[in-house]
C-alpha cells in the first residue's frame, strides 16, 4: 500500500510537469517524496535570487560557456527552507521534460558549485545541445568544479523541469538490491548503475524513461550477449547512432559489477 500510495503521489508529479510544459515552461516542481510542496516560476526566483555570470568548461558541449543562473543551494534553500539540508532525504531526483531523471545523492548536492542556470550568454537562445540537438531550456543544472563533472556522478540534466528529494529504497524499491550486503560485488555495481544508467533506463519500470527498461518484461541478460553488453557500455557509439553516450573511462572490473548487478535483478525478476 505504501508503494502504491509513493507512484499516486508520483503520478500527480508528473501530471504538474505536463501542465508546466504547456502552460508556462519556465517553472520549477519542487517535491518531497513525491509529494509536492512548491511550483515556482522563473519571475519568482528573479525576484527572491541572487544571480551570477556562470563561466566553465561544459562537458556536454565539450567548450567553454556562459550562463546567467541561481546557485543550487539558493534555490534549495528558497523551496525547501532554511536548513534544507537537515531536513532532506538521502537522495535528490532532478526530472527533465523528456523523462530522463538523475539522481544524486545528498553529499554531492552538499557541495559549492552548482548552479541552475536559465540564459545562455554566448547566443540569443540557448545552443542547441546533445545528439537530438535539443534545447536545454527553461533550466540546466550545472557545475563549476573540474571535478564535478557526469562522468563523477554529478547530475547535469537540461530541460529541468522538476526536482524531489527521495529516500531511494522507498523511491525505487526494484532498483535497490536490499538482499545483498553493502560490501558485495552486486551491490557496487548497483551503486555504479545508480550513477550512470538510471537517469536514462529503469528496471521494473522503475527509473529513467529515455531507454529501454533493461528488466521488464525481460532481464536483457537473457537476449544479449554478455560479451556484447561489455563492449556496448563502454562505447554504444561502435555499434550505432544512439543517444546513450560512451563510458570509456569505465574499468573493466567496473563494467562487470554492473553485469553482475543486473543478472542479480533478472533471477529476482524471475521468481
Amino acid at each position: 500500500m505504501k508503494e502504491k500510495a509513493l507512484w499516486i503521489k508520483w503520478l500527480t508529479v508528473i501530471g504538474l510537469l505536463c501542465l508546466a510544459s504547456v502552460v508556462n515552461a519556465a517553472q520549477l516542481v519542487f517535491s518531497q517524496d513525491g509529494e509536492v510542496l512548491k511550483t515556482v516560476t522563473l519571475d519568482d526566483m528573479k525576484k527572491q535570487l541572487s544571480t551570477h555570470q556562470v563561466d566553465i568548461y561544459d562537458p556536454q558541449y565539450g567548450k567553454d560557456k556562459r550562463y546567467i543562473g541561481f546557485a543550487l543551494h539558493d534555490v534549495m534553500a528558497f523551496a525547501y527552507g532554511n536548513s534544507w539540508e537537515s531536513k532532506l532525504t538521502s537522495d535528490v531526483n532532478f526530472i527533465a521534460l523528456d523523462g530522463y531523471q538523475a539522481v544524486s545523492t545528498m553529499d554531492k548536492l552538499m557541495e559549492q558549485g552548482g548552479y541552475i542556470v536559465f540564459r545562455d550568454v554566448d547566443t540569443p537562445e540557448w545552443e542547441l545541445i546533445g545528439h537530438n540537438q535539443s534545447n536545454p531550456g527553461p533550466f540546466y543544472l550545472v557545475w563549476k568544479g573540474d571535478k564535478q563533472t557526469p562522468k563523477q556522478a554529478y547530475p547535469w540534466p537540461y530541460q529541468l523541469a522538476a526536482i524531489n528529494t527521495v529516500e531511494f529504497q522507498n523511491r525505487y524499491p526494484a532498483v535497490y538490491p536490499a538482499g545483498v550486503k553493502k560490501n558485495s560485488n552486486v551491490f557496487s555495481g548497483f551503486k555504479i548503475f545508480k550513477a550512470r544508467c538510471l537517469k536514462c533506463h529503469a528496471l521494473d519500470q522503475q527509473g529513467g524513461k529515455v531507454g529501454p527498461d533493461l528488466n521488464a518484461p525481460m532481464n536483457i541478460l537473457a537476449y544479449r550477449d554478455s560479451d556484447i553488453l561489455r563492449e556496448y557500455i563502454r562505447q554504444p557509439s561502435k555499434f550505432r547512432y544512439t543517444q546513450m553516450p560512451d563510458h570509456a573511462d569505465l574499468s573493466s572490473e567496473q563494467v562487470e559489477r554492473i553485469l553482475e548487478y543486473l543478472e542479480y535483478q533478472g533471477k529476482l525478476g524471475s521468481k
